[in-house]
């Protein structure tokens, strides 16, 4: 080659040889190097000029990556170590190397992310021009091995990394890259829904059921562009894969240049009639809106997976690629509900007791259930083939579909049938017909869908407010099939939330004496709508099990406590006589361990052992109280009882038959007391004013603002409430201008939303907008949201209370206020604040101040006699000196056992003071984990 045409690429070539040369000749971690060796097409390349490996026949190990310059580019240049350290993030690596012949520099990145030089070589100072470096190979030569020799002693002592190439197509890099075009897509798509009026529908019928998934989104743009870019990657990671199975596939290496996004769709396509894995391929909704700068992005990334020849990747490699793509998926782009894999292997192994049977999630999201419903299968021994016929999955949207196909993929079933289709899963009915994917030619395979022996699923977190925007049949439409299976009319609470409607949907596909495995919110537990649909579930269901964490929540990116059901299926007959079987009990299950932990062995890989040994003991509801779990089952008749005396399901976590003997012993309080709920005006700046307002006193009441403010169980409101009961007009000729200028300051004034305050502040018909009348006054308070002082306070007279508490104010004046102060503050009291609600995600108790009302039971202050109120007020007093404490340390101070015994020996239950303490340390506990 003349030297003059000896440009940077040519010395590029010669290095990769000799490098390849050198480490032929030496038992060195460099085996061998490759690089960016092709024209450029004008997108750029993600490659870099040089890329060093650490297997000598596969792409499996990838060390560094170099980029070449001639000598007049400094060494210095930032646009030479920006593109250098943008590969290696792309990479995964922490290292790389700029070299512009005379010297060279080796940077690593650290810990906090920042790079900076580790070794410098100068060895060649006097090569000075472009021309020179063909004349001076020998001398740069040496000046290679010398960094080679270096380098490798850093591999060696451990200075820097390598990174496998499951790490560098599907790790952060990667994602980072694509990801950062997401603001652009998400502008496109939004300026597209402003002029195409079905796009725009699309998008609101997909938010509508995705939008608690994204909690901390206020619209779909960010969400679905994000899916967007995920999706177009998994697609350009599946295809290079592919290519090892189908020649047609190499169809992806032409994804390249300035092709456009509608060619790549229809090559795609063209791809996907010949080789099939359409569920993979398939448009997603929004999939051609991808302004030019992003669209180049993912050519680049496409040009790079050519580069590395995936087609190559060794068998044993391809299934963690394919895994690691699906986790990368759900980490990027799934939502926070997407099933974590241990806790997708604890429903399967709960659900599936035969393990050849047909399976299916009808709401797959991102395949993980599926996956692990196919793995327990695989495990117990069943052929791969049998595995793959008799797992069945659905989802509603094009994007789970792809996550899903992807998730059951493996180099062991290329070539089957994958069951998994796109479908709503309230419309799924056995016999219908679905389309299934010939993997041969992509043909369509129009299937039978048959009836299950076991449906498992992560149900979507949809709220009833949504749900009727969503598909505002559905209520009526499941309805009406609970009516009909039951032969008489039926309904589930209008309040239900979408969770609730989709068993009754489901019953059908189901076989008799199925079962359903399914995660749900933990929301139905303690609410009015819940109790409707656990009797319902009863009807149609056998429930089998309940199972929560006691240990930390299992959703982590989001804010909700949720549950795994076992259900049972009745058959029709059971159905319409509602006659349950008088031996059917229900096991409340707390798993007290992470379930990474119960699920993973120590080196964090699924141990289907354990699995399946912790399934056996719920599935029998063996009463266990160990380091893993705890167990208590309960019948019908004792549920029924909990339920009479007030209390939600979320209370049998703990053992609570100790009731039994205390039942005669309670009464409700709303016979003793009206409930107070706390005002709510929706404008606390102008109802409860600071000390400047200059209102005058007649129109200023005390209010309690909040339960933290209380310290002791006697209390008082010191804050002011402005309550106001006379027209402007009247107030003017009253000469109170202080309350009137107070109302003319807000009349102009808007909420946070611009709405103007007159219209958006809370009022009834018999209010003016500024009134808060003075019929709501409380004397005892408690917090809606209870933390780790559980308590009733006394206020030391009539007083308002804000909407965050909630309050009891007696129906009779001779009822001895003193006395139910200190009963409700009792252990039994203390039990039934924790009883009643249930837990949220940050750990805070949800507390109604309707479950103050209607649900409430205290033990009864007339069957005292006047001595044993006595004593029981003698001991309170102790309580009332000092500050409330956290319950745990409240339970166990020394004036507050003595009064708990004076209270419980007083109704003759003294006896069973250690079992309600366990109970209500055992549910706080539960509810107060989420946060660990």
């Amino acid at each position: 080659m003349n030297i003059t045409n000896y440009n940077e690429r040519s010395w590029a070539i010669d290095v990769i040889q000799e490098i390849t040369k050198w480490a032929d000749q030496r038992s060195v971690m460099v085996k061998r190097a490759g690089g960016e060796t092709t024209v450029n097409t004008g997108t750029g390349s993600l490659f870099p000029d040089v890329l060093l490996y650490g297997d000598k026949n596969t792409l499996s190990n990838i060390l560094q990556g170099w980029e070449l310059k001639f000598p007049d580019t400094p060494l210095t240049d930032q646009e030479l170590i920006k593109n250098a350290r943008k590969k290696a993030d792309i990479f995964g690596v922490n290292s790389f190397l700029v070299w512009n012949v005379k010297s060279a520099a080796l940077y690593i990145i650290n810990d906090k992310g920042n790079h900076e030089i580790l070794h410098t070589w100068d060895n060649l100072n006097y090569v000075t021009k472009r021309e020179h470096v063909k004349q001076y190979k020998n001398e740069w030569t040496d000046m290679l091995h010398n960094i080679l020799s270096d380098i490798s002693d850093y591999f060696n002592n451990g200075t820097i990394r390598s990174a496998s190439i499951i790490d560098s197509i599907t790790g952060n890099g990667i994602s980072n890259f694509i990801l950062g075009n997401t603001d652009q897509v998400a502008q496109q798509l939004e300026e597209k829904a402003q002029v195409d009026g079905d796009f725009f529908d699309d998008v609101n019928i997909w938010w509508l059921e995705s939008r608690r998934e994204y909690l901390g989104e206020k619209d779909p743009w960010i969400p679905l562009a994000r899916i967007i870019l995920i999706s177009w990657t998994n697609k350009l990671i599946f295809g290079h894969l592919l290519k090892g199975f189908r020649e047609e596939a190499n169809e992806f290496n032409n994804i390249t240049g300035d092709i456009t996004v509608k060619e790549a769709v229809e090559k795609i396509t063209s791809i996907s009639e010949k080789c099939d894995f359409w569920n993979i391929f398939r448009p997603s909704l929004g999939e051609y809106l991808i302004p030019d700068t992003a669209w180049r992005g993912l050519v680049k990334f496409n040009d790079l997976l050519t580069r590395l020849r995936l087609e190559e990747v060794d068998q044993s490699l391809l299934q963690d690629l394919l895994r690691n793509t699906v986790f990368r998926s759900q980490r990027k782009a799934a939502g926070q509900f997407s099933t974590p894999r241990s806790l997708a292997t604890l429903l399967a192994s709960l659900t599936i007791k035969d393990k050849s049977s047909n399976v299916i999630d009808p709401c797959c999201g991102t395949g993980t259930i599926a996956r692990a419903s196919y793995d327990i299968k695989l495990n117990a021994g069943i052929s791969n083939k049998d595995s793959l016929e008799s797992t069945w999955a659905s989802d509603k949207f094009a994007f789970p579909i792809q996550m899903a196909t992807l998730a059951l993929t493996s180099p062991d079933n290329m070539g089957e049938v994958i069951p998994i289709f796109r479908e709503d899963a309230t419309q799924l009915q056995p016999n219908m017909l679905v389309n299934l994917y010939d993997p041969f030619d992509g043909n369509i395979l129009s299937k039978q869908l048959p009836k299950f022996k076991n449906i498992t699923s992560n149900l979507p977190f949809v709220q009833q407010e949504d749900l009727k925007k969503l598909n505002p049949t559905i209520i009526n439409d499941i309805n009406s099939t609970i009516s009909n299976i039951a032969e008489e009319k039926l309904m589930l609470n209008p309040r239900s939330d979408l969770y609730a409607y989709i068993p009754f949907s489901l019953w059908s596909l189901l076989e008799d004496g199925g079962r359903f495995g399914l995660i749900i919110s933990n929301s139905w537990l303690s609410t009015n709508w819940g109790g409707d649909f656990r009797s319902l579930l009863n009807r149609f269901f056998h429930i089998e099990s309940i199972i929560t964490s006691g240990n930390s929540r299992w959703f982590k990116e989001a804010d909700v406590v949720a549950n795994i059901i076992i259900l049972i299926k009745k058959d029709r007959k059971a159905v319409k006589l509602n006659n349950p079987e008088t031996d059917e009990e229900t096991s409340f299950v707390t798993l007290k361990e992470n379930i990474e932990e119960l699920v993973r062995d120590d080196d964090g890989k699924i141990d289907y052992t354990n699995a399946n040994h912790l399934s056996s003991i719920i599935r029998t509801q063996t009463e266990v109280n160990d380091n893993n779990l705890m167990i208590s089952s309960y019948s019908k008749e004792e549920i029924t009882m909990a339920k009479n005396l007030g209390l939600g399901l979320n209370s049998l976590f703990a053992n609570t038959k100790w009731l039994a003997t205390v039942s005669n012993k309670m009464v409700r309080v709303n016979t003793l007391f009206d409930s107070i709920r706390g005002v709510r005006k929706g404008w606390d700046k102008m109802f409860y004013p600071t000390s400047e307002h200059g209102i005058e006193s007649e129109y200023i009441k005390p209010v309690l603002l909040n339960s933290k403010s209380i310290k002791y169980l006697d209390t008082q409101a010191t804050s002011d409430a402005f309550c106001c009961d006379v027209t402007k007009d009247e107030l003017n000729q009253l000469g109170h201008t202080g309350a009137l200028n107070w109302i003319n300051t807000f009349e102009k004034g808007v909420n946070n939303t611009g709405v103007p305050l007159p219209k958006s502040i809370h009022s009834t018909k018999k209010e003016r907008w500024y009134q808060m009348l003075p019929n709501q006054l409380a004397e005892i308070v408690i917090g809606i949201n209870p933390g780790d002082r559980l308590f009733f306070a006394k206020l030391d007279k009539l007083s308002f209370i804000n909407q965050r508490l909630s309050g009891l104010s007696r129906k009779d004046p001779d009822t001895n206020l003193d006395l139910c102060h200190a009963l409700l503050n009792s252990v039994v009291g203390l039990f039934y604040i924790e009883a009643l609600g249930f837990g949220r995600g940050l750990g805070a108790l949800d507390l109604r101040s309707t479950d103050l009302k209607e649900r409430f039971f205290m033990l009864n202050p007339n069957l005292l006699d006047q001595q044993q109120s006595n004593k029981i007020l003698s001991k309170f007093q102790a309580l009332k000196k000092r500050p409330i404490l956290p319950i745990i340390q409240e339970l166990n101070h020394t004036d507050r056992e003595e009064f708990d015994n004076a209270v419980l020996e007083s109704y003759g239950i003294l006896h069973l003071k250690d079992d309600i303490k366990k109970s209500l340390i055992t549910l706080y506990n539960i509810r107060t984990s989420v946060n660990k």
